[in-house]
């Protein structure tokens, strides 16, 4: 009422629709990680590494014959009932985006059943690769035996390590350390170089890095370590001093002048 002005009379009509109670999410990741399928039993926002697929599951606060899941604004995925009264959909992570559900309201209308979730997809790290020993330059003579290690870790895993090595700056040669289908986050291998079987001389340098892929099968990534070299030096010579034996310069031989008998 102001200043005795009153509006005509108004009828509300409440009716329920049907929210979002619970949200459980399920993660399938790509084969090569070899990593278990993840539930998150309270799920939201997605964060998954790209090429995972995920399965939602929809428990609505009141029964509904259907809704969907509109994707990025722009693409939206049917949602299919289930016998509980439950709903279920599923994507697959490409890209960076955001999703919501919308459920069928009693009038048969769609309604915004829960809040906007934002995706993040995750790349595949590239692995990482150095030297366990002796990890610098190196000064050895030329028949030499010079144990060289090399490590790699990779967060889905490594597939091949290699050492890869150059006399001189000539073509480069390729020694295989590891080379497997297993998933194997870490990977330690080492090799032997026998400087005589190479020809080496003096002055000459032997230059060689290690090289490894991870498992990624969507596209392999690769990383090299630090160069090092073997610097060929010429062989250490010890010398040692003649030690003098018995009495020095004492009697025999003529007697020069000044000499008394």
């Amino acid at each position: 009422i102001a200043d005795g002005v009153v509006s005509k009379e108004h009828h509300m009509k409440v009716v329920e629709v049907p929210y979002v109670q619970r949200l459980e999410l399920e993660y399938h990741f790509p084969a090569y990680t070899g990593l278990e399928p993840q539930k998150i039993e309270d799920g939201g926002d997605i964060a998954v590494l790209r090429g995972t697929d995920v399965l939602l599951h929809i428990f609505p606060t009141m029964k509904t014959p259907g809704g969907r899941i509109t994707l990025n604004e722009k693409d939206s995925l049917e949602l299919t009932p289930q016998a509980d009264g439950s709903l279920t959909a599923s994507f697959k992570a490409e890209r960076d985006g955001s999703y919501r559900v919308e459920l069928k309201a009693p009038s048969g209308e769609m309604v915004v059943a829960s809040p906007q979730y934002t995706i993040d997809v995750l790349d595949d790290q590239a692995p990482s690769v150095s030297f366990n020993r002796p990890g610098r330059d190196t000064s050895v003579s030329s028949i030499e035996e010079v144990f060289v290690e090399a490590a790699a870790q990779d967060d889905f895993g490594i597939r091949n390590l290699e050492l890869v090595y150059s006399v001189n700056g000539g073509p480069e040669k390729v020694v295989k350390l590891f080379s497997g289908t297993s998933r194997l986050p870490e990977v330690t291998a080492g090799h032997t170089f026998y400087l005589e079987e190479l020809g080496v001389e003096t002055g000459d340098s032997v230059s060689y890095y290690a090289r490894a892929s991870d498992n990624d099968t969507s596209g392999a990534k690769t990383a090299s370590s630090n160069l090092y070299f073997l610097r060929i030096r010429p062989f250490k010579k010890d010398f040692k001093q003649a030690q003098s034996q018995g009495g020095g310069g004492g009697g025999g031989g003529g007697g020069g002048a000044g000499q008394v008998e």
